[in-house]
């Protein structure tokens, strides 16, 4: 089934390449480097990299061809990206970034391949706003419908409208169960309470299914099985890890809050992000498990301060205290599904939550999951070329309910950003460093030279 979706993948993707070549392209040349004083690279200059960065010094080469939808008339649009990026480190490789085409009807787009997500926040964010989804990990291929923005709501009138989106992926990394299958789907209502306030809410859900595991062999794929998947219905034990009693697969949820306020002199947004995992988080039990941003917009191009935000990170609760049986929620890990919510060695939720050690390239679930963090990031310019951003980040790690710990990291932050019309190119170079007793002390920096253009 793998070939056959890789196959079929592959063949769209081409298509829709070649009729996009009938318009106008777009290409990216980056040439950067990372490097540290120790053997491992700083939190910062891997973490929020969509995978793309070793975490050793290296020396990378990215470049990517995309043509975005067309501001037309025409019936249906195409937009695609082609991203590869080469890099010298410890362990040479080549990986492609992006290979997707996207196909666009009146407000219904699909998308065909691996697509990154949007950066949220400026960047500022370290987890792009939801706990469970960042920018930490690589783009998965798969087939995704959705609605490119809200559409309003026929009983509604103008007060409400919805955006929706379902998804199948296949997680072709090396992993614990071969030929896994990610299902995704989320639906949400964006709610105009006055002239100057919105409120969003919604839901994301994620189930890792089928595929074929060592220890436990062949999961249920069958169409009846799907069906028990994407309805989170349980699928009774199938195996002595006990998994199957509660669902299906291994399900991974987020509730979304968002309240915007557009201003005058001021733009802000209230963010909250609640992980679940099983009923028990559904139902808010897993509570004040979340995270929590706020951010602003200043609403000053080109002052010395533009855009502020501060996070507060929060995943000790793991609903232990109303659990059944002493069972706790423990984030991102699943007995069946042991490589967990990971994605080739990188976590695909918020980057704090730390990836156990691969053995043999295949990356056993995550580590630590119980922390709090906080991070206070801002960005502006120094010079009406140099774009500046910081953020300011410490994380305080508890361990397992078993085997606790207290271990304090600190992680800060600076990047510079030179873009000038007649300049050959653009140019960025930043200093981080870690402080504490979790991760190793560490200084180091990066330089990247980028040019964007036409052809």
């Amino acid at each position: 089934m793998k070939k056959t979706f890789i196959k079929g993948l592959t063949n769209s993707i081409f298509i829709l390449f070649v009729i996009s070549q009938m318009q106008s392209q777009n290409y990216l040349v980056e040439l950067s480097s990372n490097v540290s004083a120790k053997e491992t690279l700083p939190f910062f200059l891997r973490a929020n990299k969509f995978g793309a960065v070793p975490n050793n010094n290296n020396v990378l080469l990215n470049t990517a061809i995309f043509s975005d939808f067309k501001d037309s008339n025409d019936l249906f649009k195409f937009s695609y990206k082609a991203s590869v990026t080469g890099y010298i480190a410890d362990k040479n490789d080549i990986l492609i970034n992006e290979l997707y085409g996207s196909l666009l009807f009146k407000n219904i787009q699909m998308d065909i391949g691996s697509k990154n997500d949007e950066i949220l926040f400026e960047g500022l964010s370290v987890s792009n706003g939801n706990i469970i989804k960042s920018i930490n990990a690589r783009a998965i291929p798969g087939i995704n419908i959705k609605t490119k923005n809200y559409f309003k709501l026929p009983f509604a009138k103008n007060w409400l409208s919805a955006k929706v989106n379902y998804a199948e992926y296949i997680l072709n990394d090396k992993r614990a169960v071969d030929n896994a299958h990610l299902h995704h789907k989320s639906l949400y209502f964006k709610s105009k309470l006055s002239n100057t306030f919105t409120l969003t809410t919604g839901l994301d859900h994620y189930v890792q299914w089928g595929g074929t595991s060592e220890e436990y062999g062949k999961q249920p794929s069958s169409f009846s099985d799907y069906l028990k998947v994407i309805s989170g219905s349980a699928g009774g034990e199938l195996s002595n890890s006990g998994e199957q009693i509660n669902a299906l697969g291994n399900h991974i949820g987020n509730y979304q809050i968002q309240l915007d306020h557009q201003g005058t002199n001021l733009n802000w947004s209230f963010y909250l992000s609640h992980p679940f995992e099983d009923a028990s988080g559904r139902e808010l039990s897993n509570y004040p498990d979340a995270l929590y941003g706020l951010f602003f917009d200043l609403k000053k191009p080109k002052s010395i301060i533009t855009h502020i935000i501060t996070e507060f990170q929060y995943t000790k609760h793991q609903g232990k205290s109303t659990s059944l049986h002493g069972l706790i929620d423990n984030y991102f890990n699943n007995s069946i599904y042991k490589s967990g919510w990971t994605y080739f060695g990188n976590t695909i939720g918020s980057p704090f939550f730390v990836p156990k050690t691969s053995i043999d390239d295949v990356t056993l679930g995550i580590a630590q999951n119980r922390f709090t963090s906080f991070n206070f990031g801002f960005k502006g310019y120094v010079h009406p070329d140099i774009e500046y951003k910081a953020n300011l980040t410490y994380t305080k790690y508890a361990g397992s309910f078993n085997t606790p710990i207290n271990k304090n990291q600190f992680s800060p932050y600076l990047e510079l950003n030179y873009k000038k019309n007649n300049f050959p190119f653009d140019i960025s170079f930043g200093a981080t460093g870690d402080l504490g007793d979790f991760l190793p002390n560490n200084l180091g920096g990066f330089l990247k030279l980028s040019k964007t253009g036409k052809f």
